[in-house]
């Protein structure tokens, strides 16, 4: 069964590089003088990676957080960590930082500390609420999201035209890419956060009990909790300064996942990561692949399945 996967994981890679508007001649592929060549190199194959490591991402990161506060719904999407990293990245595509710094973007940089930000407030709302009240942050995450879109539609209203609509066109999500500017930060960002999760696969397992029972065994839950938020909010936050926000995938995945494998944490891991890229990458490539003028916004794609997807969960159980 799992040759079968990786054989189908690798047989999307390869389509989803050669289907697009274009047509590829595969014979012109390898020939480095030709448009095929720059088309796949250039555009297809970057695209590619980036879209499997950011379902691989936003998956991987869903998984974490249901685990860490052991709550279904919780995503980065759901506690507004990917609604704080959307505004900061807006935030520097309105007031004209285009700029780099050590090698960052400051869109990169603003979308990280608006998820880094927005993680420190839900560590703290979680150490204040009492431990049986982990429901009530998907209340608080709520509440931020309606915060940050509040302060986004403000923007909005200072902003000209052009910089209103190049905010509306990355709120909508987009794996729009040329060269591999984009996608090295997110290589990154997704062998950090599938590293330090395999890492800490066992401590993930006992704090998906309780976090007084990881506490009795042993583990430092103040330190494994501060790691796993630093890290997730850096993937995320790099994620979405780039490619924008992309739903669904982190809440409907692990549940795939865990429903299919009905195995304990530390060995869903992996296939969460990989099915949330092949997932996205399908949906990358429905998008690219549509008879319509201009190219669909993968995040509207990943909305539309995805909520149909969680809607057939819900009626199941």
């Amino acid at each position: 069964m799992k040759i079968f996967w990786y054989l189908f994981i690798i047989s999307m890679l390869v389509l989803s590089s050669l289907i697009g508007k274009v047509d590829l001649n595969l014979t012109n592929i390898f020939n480095q003088s030709s448009m095929e060549y720059q088309i796949f190199t250039q555009i297809r194959l970057p695209r590619t990676i980036l879209a499997f490591l950011s379902g691989g991402i936003l998956a991987l990161s869903g998984l974490l957080f249901q685990t860490l506060f052991r709550n279904p719904l919780t995503t980065p999407f759901t506690l507004g960590i990917s609604s704080g990293a959307t505004l900061g990245a807006a935030t520097a595509i309105i007031f004209g930082f285009t700029s780099s710094f050590l090698g960052f973007s400051f869109v990169t940089l603003f979308g990280f500390f608006g998820a880094l930000s927005t993680v420190g407030l839900i560590y703290y709302f979680s150490k204040k609420l009492p431990s049986s009240s982990d429901q009530r942050l998907i209340l608080v995450g709520i509440a931020l999201s309606f915060l940050y879109s509040s302060i986004l539609l403000i923007l909005y209203y200072i902003s000209d035209f052009q910089e209103s609509y190049l905010v509306l066109r990355f709120t909508m999500g987009s794996l729009l890419t040329v060269g591999y500017g984009d996608t090295l930060p997110v290589i990154l960002s997704a062998i950090i956060i599938l590293f330090v999760a395999l890492k800490y696969s066992h401590e993930l397992k006992l704090l998906s009990i309780s976090s007084e029972f990881a506490f009795l065994k042993g583990v430092n839950v103040e330190r494994v909790l501060i790691t796993l938020f630093i890290v997730i909010s850096l993937a995320v936050g790099v994620l979405v300064s780039i490619v924008g926000p992309i739903s669904f995938i982190g809440l409907i995945i692990p549940h795939i996942v865990k429903s299919v494998m009905k195995q304990s944490v530390e060995k869903t891991i992996v296939p969460t990561f990989l099915t949330g890229g092949v997932f996205l990458l399908l949906c990358d490539t429905i998008s690219r692949s549509l008879p319509t003028i201009s190219e669909i916004p993968v995040g509207i794609i990943t909305s539309f399945v995805g909520g149909v997807v969680f809607v057939y969960i819900l009626l199941r159980r």
